[in-house]
């Protein structure tokens, strides 16, 4: 245990056995025709979520989005955004984690300021060659790359625990190969 009572994984190979079964299952889903798009989970107008949102993504809530809440109403895991390519084919391109997966999905897509929207962010800094500060980038490119996540293919996978979600996401994304996952310290 570590000093927050927290348990390291009896057997890392366990863990690297979960992580793989979990890459067959993105790989699986995200070549079904059935795979996910962003946009489809939600309103288009204000980026509500659809009453039928939790369903379609095929999750079970684990987490809440606050603790004033009642009933789990959130998804604390793993979110893999795949691009659609002139193939055919889906390919990985970013994994992320979130304890409120639902709201991170929002604020990637629907996200007002910056700090929020980190995807989007940083594919318009990219593709802009911004230097600037976060805050002075041009909003307008911020939209252009939310307009474009929206299209992306999504799979989310449920997680609890800690350790796992930080390893899974390391390795996965190295696994996955996906492009827009940098693991550089700030």
């Amino acid at each position: 245990m570590n000093y927050n009572q927290e348990p390291f994984p009896e057997d890392i190979k366990l863990l690297i056995q979960k992580c793989e079964t979990i890459i067959l299952k993105i790989q699986e889903r995200f070549s079904s025709p059935e795979c996910l798009i962003v946009k489809d989970l939600y309103h288009s107008d204000k980026g509500h979520k659809q009453k039928d949102f939790i369903q379609k993504l095929q999750v079970v809530c684990n987490n809440k989005l606050n603790n004033k809440r009642k009933k789990e109403d959130e998804v604390k895991g793993l979110y893999v955004f795949g691009e659609l390519k002139d193939n055919g084919n889906v390919e990985p391109i970013y994994v992320g984690i979130s304890r409120t997966v639902f709201r991170r999905l929002y604020q990637h897509t629907w996200g007002k300021k910056h700090n929020e929207t980190s995807f989007s962010y940083l594919k318009a800094k990219h593709f802009s060659q911004h230097t600037g500060k976060r805050i002075d980038l041009d909003k307008e490119l911020l939209k252009a790359q939310q307009q474009k996540i929206k299209n992306y293919r999504l799979i989310v996978i449920p997680e609890i625990n800690d350790y796992d979600l930080y390893f899974m996401e390391v390795y996965i994304a190295g696994r996955l190969k996906t492009k827009w996952n940098s693991f550089k310290t700030h």
